[in-house]
């Protein structure tokens, strides 16, 4: 008898104390973007927006989806690329300025 209401204690508090098990396949993860230059000091804009980072320098933290790169270098154009940042992957960028821009 005593391990009869035992073991009925035992469901109840078992079945009592369940909690709802959380999953987190719906959390986004994010990518990381490296972005390099030939020559190096480029200053880095993200979709337009100056985000203070020179190259090289990586971009952590992205959410996926298109994102647009301009580097600027003195003395060069500057130079553009558009990029797709995956989830829970890295994604490179190298850019090589052209010649130096003469004075015309």
């Amino acid at each position: 008898m005593k391990i009869l209401i035992g073991f009925l204690t035992f469901i109840l508090l078992f079945v009592g104390c369940r909690e709802d098990i959380v999953e987190f396949s719906d959390i986004e993860k994010t990518g990381t973007l490296y972005v390099n230059s030939d020559p190096d000091g480029a200053e880095i804009f993200l979709n337009d927006i100056r985000i203070y980072k020179i190259t090289p320098d990586s971009l952590m933290n992205l959410q996926p989806g298109n994102y647009y790169i301009r580097l600027r270098l003195s003395g060069y154009p500057d130079e553009s690329t558009n990029i797709v940042v995956v989830s829970g992957q890295k994604r490179f960028v190298n850019i090589n300025f052209g010649q130096t821009q003469s004075d015309n």
